[in-house]
């Protein structure tokens, strides 16, 4: 007998301020935690940026080991938490197929419904990455019982084309919370004056620090702009493994001045608010918060074109390749420099489905059809399947 609430494990690297976790944490703060509340089941023993607020929110956090170094212990580790638990529900957030191998663990410990949601569209692992990827992926699909993604790309990485075809993969949106993103200038202009940056041209990206993200050819674009525009600042929100790497890329350019480093920070929605441009040229993506969130608050973006078109939720979008040298993405900001009115977008992404409670909704039907809580016909509409894209 299943007694409510029910515990689902949410199982993770870890629950710092990355794109996933947020997410995840986004539908935990929306969900009806009368019926489900979240665990949280990380690789490694430290404190975490979303500690505090999962305790708040009634969670429980176990801790791992990271399975790279302790491929064994992490098996066994995951199979003994679900089993002590008594976990039905395991939702693994997933940005390779090797998670294969945490829910088989989970299967053994006794999950009798097992989600996995792929977080991105690659892991820029080269040449043996893929091959693990292509051994892995038809083992993560016999084992799941639901499959999720915010893209097709992001579906394709994890789940195989052949999934993604046949429609075993459910579209969830990277819902937010839109209310928290409705234009208000007074937001920005304090944001503007808290860092002293009153008629400065505010260029801004918001992602943690590392490879995927390209700093490095972000922070070349901006030293072209600055040439061109000498009161333009680069916003850099987030930390990392690149971080120093960053910072030394910056005083080589001589651009100490004009950069600001601000750390994690949880007044996201303000940053957005306060910033001209978000430039945002990544090697790859699943579907970035942060695009969606710039553009509910009317935040014209500049992304390079590796990012999944559909990102592209409103007219605020501007993709560029990322063969272009750092003269042509400049210019594209530069075009951006005028000073149209921002234009809210709230309701444009409402009724594209990004309501982070219409993706808690999905969520909530999926776990309790799985666990024959709930029919089909009691179950809120949403999208049952992918549509591929551009797919041979």
């Amino acid at each position: 007998m299943i007694s409510y609430p029910i515990r689902v494990l949410i199982i993770t690297n870890t629950m710092d301020a990355g794109g996933a976790e947020t997410f995840i944490m986004k539908v935990f703060r929306t969900i009806d935690k009368e019926k489900i509340v979240f665990d949280f089941l990380v690789s490694e023993r430290k404190a975490y940026y979303y500690d505090n607020e999962i305790k708040i929110l009634g969670g429980k956090i176990h801790y791992g080991f990271p399975k790279s170094k302790y491929p064994l212990k992490s098996f066994f580790n995951i199979l003994n938490t679900v089993k002590k638990g008594k976990y039905s529900v395991i939702f693994r957030l997933g940005e390779h197929p090797v998670v294969f191998v945490d829910l088989l663990a989970a299967k053994i410990g006794g999950a009798k419904v097992r989600i996995v949601r792929s977080t991105n569209s690659s892991v820029g692992g080269g040449k043996l990455s893929e091959v693990l990827a292509a051994i892995f992926r038809p083992s993560v699909n016999m084992i799941s019982n639901l499959k999720y993604s915010p893209s097709t790309e992001a579906a394709k990485w994890l789940f195989g084309r052949r999934a993604v075809q046949s429609g075993k993969v459910q579209l969830i949106n990277n819902g937010i919370e839109i209310e928290k993103f409705v234009f208000n200038e007074q937001k920005g202009l304090n944001i503007r004056r808290q860092f002293n940056l009153d008629g400065k041209f505010i260029i801004g990206h918001i992602g943690r620090f590392n490879q995927q993200k390209n700093h490095m050819f972000l922070l070349d674009i901006f030293k072209e702009i600055k040439s061109k525009k000498n009161n333009s600042v680069l916003l850099l929100v987030g930390n990392g493994e690149l971080e120093t790497n960053i910072k030394c890329k910056v005083n080589n350019l001589n651009l100490g001045d004009s950069v600001i480093f601000t750390g994690v920070r949880s007044d996201v929605p303000d940053l957005l608010m306060a910033m001209d441009v978000l430039l945002y040229p990544s090697l790859y993506e699943g579907m970035p918060n942060v695009v969606i969130e710039a553009q509910a608050t009317g935040l014209p973006c500049v992304i390079s074109d590796s990012i999944t078109p559909e990102v592209v939720l409103t007219q605020e979008i501007h993709r560029v390749s990322l063969q272009l040298p750092t003269v042509s993405w400049a210019d594209e900001v530069l075009h951006l420099t005028g000073e149209q009115p921002r234009n809210n977008a709230h309701l444009e992404l409402i009724d594209k489905g990004y309501d982070i409670k219409k993706t808690a909704e999905l969520i909530t039907h999926g776990i309790l059809n799985c666990l024959g809580l709930e029919t089909d016909e009691n179950s809120k509409e949403g999208k049952p399947a992918i549509e591929l894209r551009g797919v041979d």
